[in-house]
């Protein structure tokens, strides 16, 4: 049995046994802890009360600037939730809309499809880990089962974009919303600021390619993983790139620092998409083979393809640290394909 399969089976018996505590201290095959543990430091939220998005608005309890994780996809086309006020206190939410995971450290939102019972447990190699109902440890970045019954197992996630509330407000007010009520039920704490001391280690580890704290935008294609550096990128900015034969743009658009992944086939189409510095913020790219705009949750709303909308492409906006300590072996998307003003 190699170092990793002897780490699950200990890790997966300690969890079944009830034995892992608040300290694990199960070694890492390249060293060091590979899993801090601290069941219970946050609680989890379970089926919040449902509203809308304009309807929260009006109460003034939301600012414009507020950190939201939208899902885009669905009835009300999606919906939002704005972490100050539902995840950076619970850090998990096992909801119908999906199950959420919030890492301020890896600085992501991950959602995937509904889920009940999971439960914040620690952390392994810095990123953010939850524990299921029958004990499964699952990497709270990517989904997988780390250790226990279900070991290897994969979440699926559902389409989402970490983007500000205002600016979703204006994409679509009339999306679902969690209720705030009088905005007093649930506890409001802001988002955390640097890293700790606790994680210089991981830190000081993490794949030299890029700085540590880099944010990037991590793309999941078939079983490719690649990573497009976001920091510095002009305002507004589009990358056409191809992994495993799959067409894809990625958008940019600064002024909500907001990253987010689409396929460019639409039916018998294949799309190339730039940034126009002119259009509207409610709809900051375009398509050159037939000029439709088109807003940053993949949907066209002016020009011959009005109406439509894109396929997401798996991913996750996060620290660089965070994204290449699961994924060693991505690779980096070119920066010399980014499609921005004055293409």
């Amino acid at each position: 049995m190699n170092p990793r399969s002897r780490f699950e089976f200990a890790v997966g018996l300690m969890v079944g046994l009830g034995l892992l505590g608040s300290w694990c201290a199960a070694e890492d095959p390249a060293g060091g802890p590979e899993i801090l543990a601290r069941p219970g430091r946050f609680r989890s939220l379970t089926e919040p009360p449902c509203s809308y998005a304009s309807t929260q608005d009006r109460k003034g309890l939301i600012r414009e600037d507020d950190r939201v994780v939208a899902w885009i996809r669905g009835a009300h086309n999606g919906g939002a939730a704005p972490l100050r006020h539902f995840l950076a206190g619970p850090r998990v939410i096992n909801d119908t809309y999906g199950l959420f995971f919030y890492d301020p450290d890896g600085g992501y939102v991950s959602v995937f499809e509904k889920a009940y019972g999971f439960e914040f447990y620690g952390w392994r190699r810095g990123v953010m880990v939850a524990r299921g109902p029958d004990g499964t440890l699952w990497s709270a970045l990517s989904g997988r089962a780390l250790a226990g019954p279900q070991a290897g197992a994969q979440l699926r996630r559902v389409p989402s974009l970490t983007t500000d509330w205002g600016h979703w407000l204006l994409l679509h007010p009339e999306s679902t919303a969690y209720d705030l009520f009088d905005g007093t039920r649930y506890e409001t704490v802001e988002l955390p600021g640097e890293l700790s001391e606790e994680w210089a280690p991981f830190l000081r580890q993490a794949d030299p390619r890029l700085e540590p704290r880099a944010t990037v935008l991590g793309v999941e294609v078939g079983p490719a993983r690649r990573a497009y550096p976001l920091d510095g990128l002009p305002d507004r900015a589009s990358l056409l790139d191809e992994i495993e034969g799959v067409p894809l743009a990625v958008f940019w658009y600064a002024p909500t620092r907001t990253a987010v992944a689409f396929q460019r086939r639409l039916g018998e189409r294949t799309l190339a998409f730039r940034a126009d510095p002119v259009a509207p913020e409610s709809a900051p790219f375009v398509d050159e083979e037939t000029g439709t705009r088109w807003t940053l949750a993949g949907r066209a709303v002016d020009g011959p393809l009005r109406g439509s909308e894109l396929t997401w492409v798996p991913g996750v906006q996060c620290r660089w640290y965070a994204w290449a300590s699961e994924h060693p072996a991505t690779e980096l998307g070119s920066a010399s394909q980014i499609a921005g003003p004055g293409r």
